[in-house]
């Protein structure tokens, strides 16, 4: 077997040790982001990266987790096992985003205030961009909600969630999706703690029918409009109900 072309092509300053992990953490993503590392590439063995970096096993361990947790590696076990290069999805993107505003304690009014300016607009585009798939997948929440309505179930997020996350996809913009992700994870988390409420689920269906019309009619003028109605009717009556069942932000 070819021995794995080494990370480290040249001397680099020795890292101090409280922060040796991070100098190669920040190494391996920077080789990542560069090219120079591909997606699904093997990378050499913990003891042959101790080696190359000139650091123990145990702080290379350490780095690798750091990369795994932020969607850069895949560590695989067992035969075929190893580190393998990876490229962070919208996943990773999205709680990285949620987590960095749970820390600052976004409110509901700045959440609010955030989907209002962007999903309109992801709206039209959808109305503009949305493929017969994309299509296919607000369908099929908008008639699993409708499903669920008739079987006498007002938990209605599940159903939301995959909605917006079709309308999103259909923009075709995936900073968008992975933004929108974040803000309506957090929202969800406060309306969750208000249900049931059934005026709000009816509104749901309802709403998400009208929307999904305007895109299929090819009208973005009138998906951005829908859009704004919807998250404004949905913005104040979260509002209201935190108040009164004294709800307040769950982070």
């Amino acid at each position: 077997m070819a021995e794995a072309e080494p990370l480290v092509r040249t001397p680099v300053e020795p890292p101090r040790p409280a922060r040796a992990s991070d100098s190669v953490v920040r190494h391996i993503k920077e080789m990542v982001l560069r090219g120079e590392l591909r997606s699904g590439q093997r990378l050499p063995s913990e003891k042959e990266l101790a080696r190359q970096f000139g650091l123990s096993r145990v702080t290379i361990r350490d780095a690798l987790r750091v990369l795994e947790s932020e969607g850069f590696v895949r560590i695989r076990v067992g035969a075929g096992g190893g580190v393998f290069v990876s490229v962070p999805g919208p996943r990773h993107v999205t709680e990285s985003l949620a987590n960095l505003l749970r820390v600052n304690r976004a409110s509901l009014r700045a959440l609010a205030e955030a989907r209002l300016l962007l999903e309109p607009e992801v709206a039209a585009l959808a109305a503009q961009r949305a493929r017969p798939k994309d299509l296919e997948a607000m369908h099929a929440a908008v008639e699993a909600a409708r499903a669920g309505r008739q079987r006498g179930d007002p938990y209605f997020i599940p159903h939301s969630v995959g909605f917006h996350t079709a309308l999103a996809e259909a923009s075709g913009n995936p900073v968008l999706v992975a933004a929108l992700a974040s803000f309506r994870a957090l929202f969800h988390e406060v309306l969750a703690r208000l249900l049931p409420d059934d005026a709000m689920a009816t509104r749901a269906v309802e709403d998400h029918q009208a929307i999904l019309d305007a895109v299929r009619a090819r009208d973005p003028e009138r998906a951005r409009s829908l859009m704004r109605e919807h998250l404004l009717y949905f913005a104040e009556r979260v509002q209201k109900l935190s108040r009164r069942r004294r709800v307040g932000s769950p982070w």
